[in-house]
């Protein structure tokens, strides 16, 4: 099977997805993290876990052919099992090929060193960005300022797609983070100074009553910049939602001549500019 075509399910190194353990969050382990900002974590990690996964089964493939008196260029690698290309009875196991590598010295090749360790490091290239379009349609109540979002839909690009619910949330957490810097968010401070919004009683962010469904339309177009083919998917949800919501309120107060010029545009706001418009 080669690396390049691994399906869905399992991975590069040529064993199933539950036979993996993913170890996180551990600083005995990885004693530095630079977090996850940038939307960089399916391109860096991703790909670094590709690489390191690669490296990993060569050595594999080495210590197996060794054991099989055979060219690591004749074996392939089928659900944990790594056998001679068309002799599938003349094969070893994951298991026994960490046997001999961790405990079996004597019976490695001459120039491998014991176990199957791989340690890697992944320089991402200068652009892996999502690419996004989004579409708002909103209802404003001229009478008491109140804006509502009828519809909300995301169409984006992130490459492919390792996991379509975390893209899905992070499009959603990037919408709503959107609507609630458009509609709800402000800083309010007295005339000297003394901040006016320091709770969530005053400081409004939106909940569930206020934001609708978010429709998803995902292309899927593999990233050219690296081997998983996969972009950052974060800025698809928060870059455009802030224009794509405000541009809304202000077509559907175009027509009364109304011109909106900043944010927020809450109840006040909606009033104040409808007054300064005549109405």
């Amino acid at each position: 099977m080669s690396p390049a075509t691994t399906p869905l399910g399992l991975t590069r190194l040529g064993c199933d997805v539950e036979d993996i353990t993913v170890t996180q969050g551990d600083t005995t382990l990885t004693p530095y993290g630079g977090g996850t900002q940038g939307s960089r974590s399916a391109v860096l990690y991703g790909n670094a876990t590709r690489d390191v996964s690669l490296e990993v089964r060569a050595k594999i493939l080495r210590i197996a052919a060794h054991m099989l008196e055979t060219s690591p260029d004749d074996l392939e690698i089928t659900d944990g099992m790594v056998s001679v290309r068309g002799v599938p009875q003349s094969q070893v196991s994951f298991a026994q090929v960490a046997h001999v590598a961790y405990a079996g010295a004597a019976r490695l090749p001459p120039d491998i060193g014991p176990g199957v360790e791989a340690v890697t490091r992944y320089t991402a290239p200068p652009i892996t960005w999502v690419n996004a379009c989004h579409m708002c349609t909103v209802e404003v109540d001229v009478a008491t300022g109140q804006v509502q979002v009828l519809r909300y839909v995301v169409s984006e690009d992130c490459g492919r797609m390792v996991n379509p619910k975390v893209v899905e949330g992070q499009i959603a957490g990037g919408v709503v983070q959107g609507i609630g810097g458009v509609l709800f968010e402000s800083f309010v401070y007295d005339e000297v100074g003394n901040p006016l919004t320091g709770s969530f009683v005053d400081y409004l962010l939106p909940s569930a009553a206020e934001v609708p469904i978010i429709e998803y339309g995902h292309v899927d177009t593999p990233a050219g910049t690296n081997a998983l083919g996969v972009k950052g998917v974060g800025e698809g949800g928060a870059v455009a939602s802030p224009p794509a919501v405000f541009n809304a309120v202000a077509d559907a107060l175009a027509p009364l001549g109304v011109q909106l010029r900043g944010t927020p545009l809450g109840p006040r706001q909606i009033l104040d500019a409808l007054a300064a418009a005549g109405h």
